[in-house]
């Protein structure tokens, strides 16, 4: 390695753990938030929840975390074959935590893109695997969500639903707004290739997209049995993300239909996402007594919002948070540096 491409590395890293002392902040934010607009009985009635079932909940919530990180792995090993398992975990963990403290459109997947980055794979080879489990989540969905909702007659809902998002996103002549920004941002651009500076970072510019052009040759090379797998296991992923609402009514008594309750769930997540706060906090409780309000009975329906939260959020975050506590402090990186 380079002792250009070492010093980014290390000015990377020191970031990547100052940002460590604003992502409990984030979480606790969050987590007041949750436990202030929730009412006390109910918050209290969660601990009713038969352990079974919160046992499956729990489950549920986990999974995906850990199917997240082989896919990750799977793709990192494209790339590099020897990249270490360990490395793959502290980057989708690290993106698991920073998710609290980013919109949900955006989510933790810049942390998780710098700090695969830092470890080896550079920026380009980076964004290649980020793209490739963004490629499968889209192909997923594309084809579950539809099949779901045509299959319990929530294909309307879901439609109208995601026409509000766009519309409310891009509001009357959207697609006219949006080329005028492209035009500004090509003016922009052709005015600052007329500095050196300009052509400088153009050229840069160049040379990353080459490297990217490269990654994605070997992921064409060595991926066609990565793909199909990876598809598999996100399949699963978004299934079990998705039946988190079921398993927690289910532990209440409240017989949700476990097909409907995951179309319903993924509305919720629609909401989420155009939620501009951290955490989506204030748009999840709101989205979920919007899209749950009518199949819950009314009195349960704030005591499986509380756990949804704690469980499918609140306690992945912590314990995430928790692991990658211990990992720094073992590494001596438990206190922010200067490099």
């Amino acid at each position: 390695m380079s002792e250009l491409s070492s010093q980014r590395r290390t000015l990377l890293g020191g970031r990547l753990r100052r940002l460590a002392w604003i992502i409990p902040l984030g979480i606790l934010g969050n987590l007041a938030y949750t436990l202030l607009a929730t009412d006390r009985e109910a918050f209290l009635a969660t601990l009713d929840i038969r352990p079974v079932w919160l046992a499956v909940a729990l489950g549920l919530a986990l999974l995906p975390l850990w199917l997240n990180t082989v896919r990750v792995w799977r793709w990192a090993r494209v790339m590099q074959p020897d990249f270490p398992w360990q490395r793959v975990l502290h980057a989708v963990l690290l993106a698991e935590v920073g998710a609290a403290v980013t919109p949900s459109v955006v989510g933790g997947s810049p942390l998780k893109v710098a700090s695969l980055s830092r470890d080896g794979l550079g920026t380009a080879g980076a964004v290649t695997v980020a793209a490739m489990g963004t490629i499968e989540d889209v192909m997923v969905l594309c084809v579950l969500l539809p099949c779901l909702a045509l299959a319990t007659g929530l294909l309307p809902q879901l439609i109208g639903v995601i026409g509000n998002a766009m519309e409310s996103a891009w509001p009357g002549r959207g697609l006219l707004v949006l080329l005028g920004i492209i035009v500004v941002l090509g003016a922009l651009v052709l005015l600052a290739l007329r500095t050196a500076r300009g052509r400088r970072r153009l050229a840069a510019a160049g040379r990353w997209w080459r490297e990217l052009a490269g990654h994605m040759s070997v992921v064409r090379r060595r991926g066609l049995l990565t793909f199909p797998g990876n598809v598999l296991l996100t399949a699963v992923q978004w299934a079990s993300r998705m039946s988190i609402v079921a398993a927690l009514a289910a532990g209440l008594g409240v017989p949700l239909e476990p097909l409907r309750a995951m179309v319903l769930q993924w509305l919720c997540f629609l909401v989420m996402m155009a939620t501009p706060t951290p955490g989506a906090v204030g748009g999840a409780e709101a989205g979920f007594l919007l899209v749950f309000g009518r199949e819950i009975p009314h009195a349960l329906v704030p005591v499986i919002l509380a756990a949804w939260r704690f469980v499918g959020f609140y306690g992945l975050n912590l314990l995430a948070l928790g692991v990658l506590g211990i990992v720094w402090r073992r590494n001596g990186l438990h206190r922010p540096t200067m490099d």
